[in-house]
């Protein structure tokens, strides 16, 4: 009986002892886990005022993906303030922002610790025909976007897709251009001008001579399809003759002669 006695106070000591050394060891790992994160926090703190990752001009921008617009030009259309840490940069921000301007269709920012800069992708819009409008002259991608002429400035020459010129475009045609653009390259008769000068009268200047189609409207197919129906009519009347073709009744086509 006091064998057993002393065997269940033995092991009861035994499981105190034990209980003790994995507290302390607890203790000791949740200091460990303290200094290792004070060690990470003061690191981080470190890394992100080392003088060296700061931005201090525009060289440290490194602009990739441009064919129309100049590097210095996206760089002012960036607008940051030197000099600026790496990481204080508001790279979303400034991506958004770069993205509401017309040239561009696309763009991204990321940043570079090794050298230390600033990488801005763009991929531009393509203008495919020149115009004019309240804003002055400028360019239309095939979506309709307006991309004025300053974006490039006086010594680019931009290349179009297409020999065409538009006249008087507004935001709110954005929607018919789309429609009008894709007709104006599978129609069979040439054309050079699209004048929206007069939302009442949309005028084409064509290889047939100038086009009277009346308000752009569902009919315009129609149109170019009786103006193919008439790419002979310069065998029966001289084209000096012809004022103007008038098709804005696509199914009665007539004919304004000069005096």
């Amino acid at each position: 009986m006091g064998d057993n006695i002393l065997v269940g106070a033995d092991s009861l000591k035994s499981k105190r002892q034990t209980l003790r050394t994995q507290r302390q060891l607890k203790v000791w790992q949740g200091v460990w886990r303290f200094l290792a994160l004070l060690g990470m926090v003061g690191g981080l703190i470190w890394i992100i005022s080392w003088p060296h990752w700061v931005i201090k001009d525009q060289s440290q921008i490194k602009i990739v993906g441009n064919r129309l617009l100049s590097s210095n030009k996206i760089r002012q259309l960036l607008n940051v303030s030197y000099p600026q840490s790496i990481w204080q940069l508001p790279l979303h921000q400034l991506t958004q922002q770069l993205k509401k301007e017309p040239p561009f269709k696309d763009v991204h920012l990321t940043r570079q610790l090794f050298p230390t800069q600033i990488t801005v992708t763009v991929k531009e819009r393509q203008p495919v025909v020149m115009g004019t409008s309240s804003q002055g002259d400028g360019y239309l991608d095939a979506t309709g976007v307006w991309i004025s002429k300053k974006f490039y400035g006086e010594d680019v020459k931009v290349e179009t897709e297409q020999d065409i010129i538009v006249h008087g475009f507004n935001p709110r045609y954005r929607s018919h251009w789309l429609e009008i653009y894709h007709l104006i390259l599978q129609s069979p008769i040439k054309i050079t001008t699209v004048d929206w000068q007069d939302p009442s009268n949309l005028i084409l200047k064509t290889e047939l001579g100038t086009i009277h189609c009346g308000p752009y409207g569902d009919r315009f197919q129609e149109q170019l399809q009786v103006l193919a129906r008439m790419s002979k009519l310069s065998s029966s009347v001289p084209p000096d003759r012809i004022f103007y073709l008038d098709v804005t009744n696509p199914q009665f086509p007539s004919i304004n002669l000069n005096p």
